[in-house]
């Protein structure tokens, strides 16, 4: 087929990220499954790829269906035939999410709570490893990988605030951040402080690691340029290996696979809820994620019904 004639040509001239290789295998798989060339595809083959992708949000199905048009275009061109379009049905398109592996790492207040404060505890109650648990507050607050990787503690001011207890003022680069929740404020006090992890070994043995000395929040693990273990860099990997290392219990929720933006997606949802209505508008949430309007919080929204329920 033709995907597999120009697949190769296609990846070295577009690089489109860590996942553009699985995307297009999922593409040449749909043909073998449907036995019909890209070019040809109507919505059922079109259904049949994105269902492949396993998304749990709008973004992702976007991103699959951004790659196969360029692919296709890319064929097109090559082929000097006409392009053409693929276009679905919104309805249609929504229902390719997969709403069950959505409810799985979707979580509500409590259930934040719940995994929050067993992030920062050892079998026998003492707290160890602020760092990690500050990744996780820092997502359920709103902020990306980027945004929290990139935290230098002359971001963070403590100020008083009219009630007379100590909040922070997050400036980044795109926006400010007020942070009232005290657990959270004096968890990052805490952390700026913190200067090793503590990390077990496979034979159950406990191990300090230091961090490198460092100018912002989450500090890189001090094991050298070149290791293994180069995920301590990253907030989105070093809370991912904690989850699926640790023996964290939350009824009905998958926390070994539950990601930073999950957690963010999650925090989402949950003001969206109609029960937060005369709290937060949609104005206000949709500047707090960066989204370009409400508009962008239509599905959200109705995520936020169906696992809230409306306001009796």
């Amino acid at each position: 087929m033709l995907t597999e004639k120009y697949i190769k040509e296609f990846t070295e001239i577009y690089d489109a990220g860590v996942n553009f290789g699985q995307i297009l295998r999922n593409i040449v798989d749909t043909e073998k499954e449907e036995k019909m060339d890209l070019l040809n595809w109507g919505d059922k083959e079109i259904a049949v790829y994105l269902k492949r992708s396993d998304a749990i949000s709008p973004k992702t199905l976007a991103k699959h269906m951004s790659v196969l048009r360029k692919f296709a275009n890319f064929i097109c061109k090559k082929e000097k035939i006409e392009p053409r379009e693929y276009l679905m049905e919104d309805g249609v398109y929504m229902q390719l999410i997969d709403r069950k592996h959505l409810d799985a790492v979707t979580i509500d207040y409590d259930q934040y709570m719940d995994i929050k404060n067993q992030l920062d505890m050892t079998e026998d109650g003492e707290k160890v490893n602020l760092r990690d648990k500050v990744i996780f507050e820092l997502a359920w607050v709103g902020l990306t990988n980027e945004e929290i990787k990139f935290i230098k503690n002359e971001n963070i001011n403590f100020e008083m605030s009219e009630n007379d207890w100590e909040i922070i003022i997050l400036s980044l680069e795109n926006k400010t951040i007020r942070i009232e929740d005290q657990e959270v404020v004096q968890d990052i006090k805490l952390c700026m402080k913190e200067t090793y992890c503590v990390r077990t070994a496979k034979d159950g043995r406990t191990k300090k690691t230091f961090y490198k000395d460092s100018e912002y929040l989450i500090k890189p693990i001090n094991v050298g340029r070149f290791s293994t273990k180069t995920y301590m860099n990253n907030p989105h990997l070093a809370l991912q290996r904690v989850l699926q290392n640790g023996d964290f219990v939350c009824p009905g929720i998958d926390v070994e696979n539950l990601t930073l933006s999950d957690i963010r997606r999650s925090k989402l949802i949950y003001l969206l809820a109609p029960m937060n209505e005369d709290f937060f508008s949609v104005e206000t949430i949709a500047g707090l994620y960066n989204l370009k309007g409400p508009s962008a919080l239509f599905w959200f929204k109705k995520v936020a019904i169906d696992k809230y329920g409306l306001v009796k």
